[in-house]
């Protein structure tokens, strides 16, 4: 089977990963034998574009942060008001969380071998760099009083979101589940706007 005629490129065999992923709700049962069955190569084809297994997955997470981002951004530069740009793109990560929860483990708790690249790397800091700058600017806050409370806030919605997927909630619905989610970020969010002395001496502690 020859590359130029099965069309093989790094770009098929992430998103055959990706959907991988997706569909298994795990990387447990996704070897480099199932993602070049499903490409239509032989594994040893994979050589050719991926050193390893492990970079093969680096990639694809990086890949799929790229889309989760934008999936988030959708009706946000719409969108006029600042507070509820920020409640906006918590909506779409919920959305995208709850429709996608094998790509949610594989973000947050599926354990990798080896080191993501630079690139990789870089697109990890961006979902958290981007809600934290919304804050900021909504509310002209210090980037570190913005960081703490997008931290707080996402680490809230990361708690709710796991026990979730991981069938571990009470409420099995998840159009209930996101609306008691994202009706207690806004909650959270305000009052930790209120608290802001309180956070300014918290982040002095913590530096």
């Amino acid at each position: 089977m020859e590359d130029s005629k099965k069309h093989i490129s790094r770009e098929l065999i992430l998103e055959t990963t990706l959907s991988l992923i997706d569909e298994n709700k795990s990387i447990k049962d996704v070897s480099l034998r199932v993602i070049a069955k499903k490409v239509g190569c032989a594994h040893t084809n994979l050589y050719n574009y991926f050193s390893s297994l492990e970079e093969i997955f680096w990639e694809t997470l990086g890949e799929l942060l790229l889309i989760m981002i934008e999936f988030c951004g959708n009706g946000v530069d719409e969108e006029t008001n600042q507070e509820r740009k920020i409640f906006l793109v918590f909506s779409n990560l919920i959305d995208f969380c709850m429709n996608h929860p094998g790509w949610y483990s594989f973000i947050w708790f599926e354990p990798m071998g080896g080191k993501p690249s630079p690139r990789v790397i870089e697109i990890l800091k961006r979902p958290g760099a981007k809600l934290a700058e919304l804050i900021k600017i909504a509310n002209n806050i210090s980037n570190e009083r913005a960081k703490l409370i997008y931290d707080i806030l996402h680490s809230y919605m990361h708690g709710e979101l796991s026990k979730w997927i991981n069938k571990r909630s009470f409420i099995s619905k998840s159009e209930q589940t996101k609306q008691i989610i994202l009706s207690r970020i806004k909650g959270l969010y305000r009052l930790l706007l209120k608290e802001g002395e309180q956070l300014e001496k918290f982040i002095e502690i913590q530096n």
